[in-house]
């Protein structure tokens, strides 16, 4: 006798296209849901540059910083945080620039949070910083 495939239809069971159906939902949900958990760390992520962005550039146009500070803080961080990228010494210097061009435009710090800098990733913001005139 052949074997009846698990999901063939059984007293209070569920037919195979309602459970396509089903499993079709859930994916749909899932894949949703992963994609809006990396939109929201990628906007944390770039909060963060910003505000890394910021210190930065306190410190350095008030304190007097230069330079060697940052190169010992890009170095600290990173043995700090090992396998996380983004704090080497060049990307500090763009998380500064990043601070620096959009300080510029009052309405952009009024509305910090909904301009759509944080809606990219930090790579395309990298780009443009390194595109402007």
């Amino acid at each position: 006798m052949p074997k009846k495939s698990s999901l063939a239809i059984k007293k209070g069971g569920v037919s195979p296209a309602e459970y396509t159906k089903f499993i079709t939902s859930l994916k749909a949900k899932i894949r949703s849901a992963q994609i809006k958990a990396a939109v929201t760390v990628n906007s944390e992520l770039i909060k963060l540059y910003w505000e890394i962005g910021k210190e930065i550039f306190e410190k350095q146009e008030k304190g007097g910083w230069g330079s060697n500070i940052l190169e010992k803080a890009a170095k600290e961080l990173q043995n700090e945080f090992p396998g996380v990228e983004g704090f080497s010494r060049c990307n500090m210097f763009r998380m500064k620039a990043f601070y620096q061009a959009y300080t510029k435009v009052p309405q952009a710090v009024a509305q910090l949070g909904d301009l759509p800098i944080f809606s990219i990733p930090w790579g395309h913001n990298a780009l443009i910083l390194s595109k402007k005139v």
